[in-house]
């Protein structure tokens, strides 16, 4: 089954939008290091913008499914920050990264789940995972060729110049969403979802609210990338070999996900996730115990496989569980739980690496993510019986 052109639209919005991205990201770590930050500001500035970015996902979806529209949310969510660059790149303090990343994220938060939700209205259920797949896989694309491009300008315009340079593709990205549409019926027959109430979860399918309880599990493990970057830079590779590490985790990554999609729309979806949980456990104990930069760096190639298996088909998964009135506002929450409880997964990781070191930091990273997977599996065992 041929996927629909639109799915290659948002696919394209997403991989230019991360080539902006991902030119920056590598290199916030050592630029705040720069400017006077340690270990745990990074883990502040992280965790506060990645729950900035959770807690409007909720909004977001909410706002979508009220008004049964998709794409003002998505030109909003993508035009934060196509034109918030000169923030970042004129930033004398770590405050000024900071009220950089906050926007950006927030952009990101309002952005999220009416495009998730716009993908599986675009699909039948029987391709959800190649859909997601496909649009993982162009997102990391962009995800690589970003990093390699700030690698390759790096030593010729400075951290700034780089910085500046990014904000060329995310325009770009603001002006290819102007061509996607929406499916016209389906948004004028909506249903307004029921208010947001405190028992609003009681409204949701229980299978739903089973794979929240396991995500916010999960989620507590999910320390910012950033670390593992800056872990690869405390077994001593360089900035520059850090940068093209995490290239090369960007491109096995795109490259894996959309076959790894495809794998979970045949062997199920459940499956591919479990799997994404216990590649990250095994990742992260890898990390307490690796003493060599080559071996940092295989893990970060495994992180890829993780990437490529749970980021697509989590969300698949996801949009499985909900009713259609109300899949915006659901996938939002999603999001919105597991990135509120990422603001202290970030801020515990930084403390416990700097008052303990990295060993001990992965290794409760670990433990978390195997509690996570127990629980989802014996929730399946349950579903089955």
């Amino acid at each position: 089954m041929k996927l629909p052109a639109q799915v290659y639209l948002l696919g394209l919005v997403s991989f230019l939008m991360d080539v902006a991205s991902e030119m920056v990201y590598p290199l916030l770590p050592l630029f705040l290091t720069s400017l006077g930050a340690g270990a745990g500001t990074l883990g502040l500035v992280e965790g506060i913008a990645e729950a900035t970015a959770s807690l409007f996902k909720v909004v977001g979806g909410r706002v979508s499914d009220r008004v049964g529209r998709r794409k003002p949310l998505l030109l909003l969510g993508y035009g934060l920050p196509a034109f918030l660059r000169p923030i970042l790149a004129l930033a004398q303090s770590p405050g000024h990264v900071l009220l950089y990343r906050f926007l950006d994220r927030l952009g990101k938060g309002l952005r999220t789940a009416p495009r998730d939700a716009l993908l599986a209205e675009t699909v039948d259920k029987g391709a959800l995972g190649r859909a997601y797949g496909l649009h993982r896989g162009l997102d990391t694309l962009g995800a690589t060729v970003g990093p390699f491009l700030a690698f390759l300008l790096l030593p010729h315009l400075g951290v700034r110049g780089v910085f500046w340079l990014s904000a060329i593709p995310a325009f770009l990205a603001w002006l290819t969403l102007l061509r996607v549409t929406e499916p016209g019926p389906a948004r004028a027959a909506h249903t307004p979802p029921p208010p947001l109430r405190l028992d609003y979860l009681k409204t949701l399918p229980a299978a739903y609210r089973r794979f929240l309880l396991v995500s916010g599990i999960f989620a507590l493990a999910l320390s910012s990338n950033a670390f593992l970057l800056l872990r690869l830079k405390d077994l001593g590779l360089s900035q520059e070999e850090v940068t093209l590490a995490y290239t090369g985790y960007n491109l096995l990554y795109a490259l894996l996900s959309y076959p790894l999609g495809g794998l979970a729309d045949r062997v199920g979806l459940r499956r591919v996730v479990a799997l994404g949980f216990a590649l990250y456990a095994l990742v992260y104990l890898g990390f307490a115990w690796t003493q060599t930069a080559l071996g940092g760096v295989a893990l970060l190639l495994l992180y890829a496989l993780y990437s490529a298996a749970f980021e697509g088909s989590s969300r698949a998964y996801l949009a499985t569980l909900v009713p259609q009135e109300a899949k915006a506002t659901a996938i939002g929450l999603y999001h919105t739980v597991v990135g509120v409880l990422l603001f202290p997964a970030s801020l515990i990781f930084g403390w416990l690496w700097q008052g303990y070191g990295p060993a001990l930091a992965f290794a409760v990273g670990a433990g978390l993510a195997l509690w996570a997977l127990l629980l989802f599996l014996l929730d399946g065992r349950k579903g089955r019986s």
